[in-house]
């Protein structure tokens, strides 16, 4: 994907890196939801064909991972340890449910909800984890397994700088 900011930034990625940090901090090309997002987009875009033919997108795939690797847990729980904002998971697992991969119950207060998932979704879920294997050994090999190591330290850096921005309430977990 070209970078829109490259003339901005004398043609490449690297000139931004050259630039004063007063100069970083307000660079467009260097905008931190521009390249986090691409990146993530990549990312999904890698996984997601892998795991069509076994009817889930990447993102299905880790919340079911999550759920079958950490056990049942409530929607709060779950997000917080996906990284999601709460409200969003009940629309991420309403397919999952309807396909009766994961099954949602009442918690002991009646306002909760307690994921987990179904004989059905650990099956999806263990039919899948081959075509998972093969896209994160290929991505881990291209990037290098002691960079990708650095990188998942940076990207937790990266995360809880971002939660605690002036402009969120700050995220507790470590995800």
């Amino acid at each position: 994907m070209p970078d829109q900011f490259a003339q901005l930034n004398g043609g490449t990625d690297t000139s931004v890196l050259a630039a004063s940090s007063p100069h970083l901090a307000t660079s467009p090309g260097a905008c931190v939801l521009r390249h986090v997002a691409r990146a993530s987009r990549a990312v999904v875009s890698a996984y997601d064909p892998a795991l069509a033919p076994f009817h889930l997108t990447g993102h299905q795939f880790n919340l079911m991972m999550t759920l079958g690797n950490l056990g049942a847990m409530t929607v709060g729980a779950l997000a917080d340890v996906l990284g999601m904002d709460a409200s969003g998971v009940p629309r991420a697992i309403k397919p999952l449910a309807e396909d009766g991969l994961i099954g949602v119950e009442r918690g002991t207060d009646r306002r909760q909800r307690l994921l987990s998932l179904t004989e059905e979704g650990r099956k999806r879920l263990d039919d899948a984890t081959p075509a998972w294997v093969s896209v994160q050994t290929e991505l881990v090999e291209a990037i290098g397994a002691s960079r990708w190591v650095s990188l998942m330290t940076e990207l937790r850096t990266v995360r809880k700088a971002a939660s605690s921005c002036s402009t969120r309430k700050p995220v507790t977990s470590d995800g």
